[in-house]
């Protein structure tokens, strides 16, 4: 299957994987000169360790296409993929099907040859249960719940404010760039991905508690 795709891709609606593997430099050009978004597909401690500065990571283990497709409204954006080994094929066909079939680059050997050539990294801080619940209480913390609506509506932590995967792009731009930001969704996934796009839009400190509201100890003690 892997090498059936790999020679003919999916129905036409890609290109091949060998065509579409570039090497890092080829990949900067790329990014610039199409203006595209680089999105991350590796796990999202991986990502929060170390990453492309402007990509978003968009973990290829959750829910993948809705939530590329809230972050990624316009179907012909151009997009750059950084994936792990082996599962470039899996991400192609998942943008496909969801209707994107402008990925013009895949970077050939994945992050490791980011790392490699010595080019600039960023990396996102994470909180644990007591780190985060001491910091919700300190003034200077803006506390956003990236959960769905309804999720919000039904029960959230006292002060977070709600915003969407689809509206960070728009609000991160009025953002407060000094102030410090945590980010929480249900599981840490989601929270990943806001705290990429955010980070993206030069908002400095951003924390991302991992493991999401599900992983705190005693959620009424926030």
């Amino acid at each position: 299957m892997e090498e059936y795709h790999k020679s003919s891709g999916l129905d036409g609606k890609f290109n091949p994987l060998d065509e579409l593997q570039i090497d890092v430099k080829d990949f900067v050009i790329s990014a610039v000169k199409n203006q595209a978004i680089i999105i991350d597909t590796r796990r999202a401690d991986h990502y929060a360790d170390a990453a492309i500065p402007g990509s978003i990571n968009i973990g290829l283990n959750g829910t993948f296409t809705s939530c590329l497709t809230a972050v990624i409204p316009n179907l012909n954006q151009p997009i750059l993929l950084v994936c792990d080994d082996g599962t470039a094929i899996d991400v192609l066909i998942k943008l496909s099907r969801a209707g994107f079939n402008n990925c013009i680059g895949v970077l050939l050997g994945g992050f490791n040859t980011w790392l490699d050539s010595g080019r600039p990294i960023t990396k996102t801080s994470r909180i644990v249960n007591d780190e985060f619940l001491k910091m919700i209480k300190e003034q200077d913390t803006v506390l956003i719940d990236v959960r769905h609506k309804r999720d919000y509506q039904s029960n959230h932590i006292k002060g977070a404010k709600h915003l969407s995967l689809h509206e960070l792009n728009t609000e991160a731009k009025a953002m407060d760039k000094e102030a410090r930001y945590i980010l929480y969704c249900v599981n840490g996934y989601r929270s990943m991905i806001a705290a990429s796009i955010l980070k993206g839009h030069n908002v400095i400190d951003v924390r991302d508690l991992i493991g999401g509201i599900n992983a705190l100890k005693d959620p009424k003690a926030a």
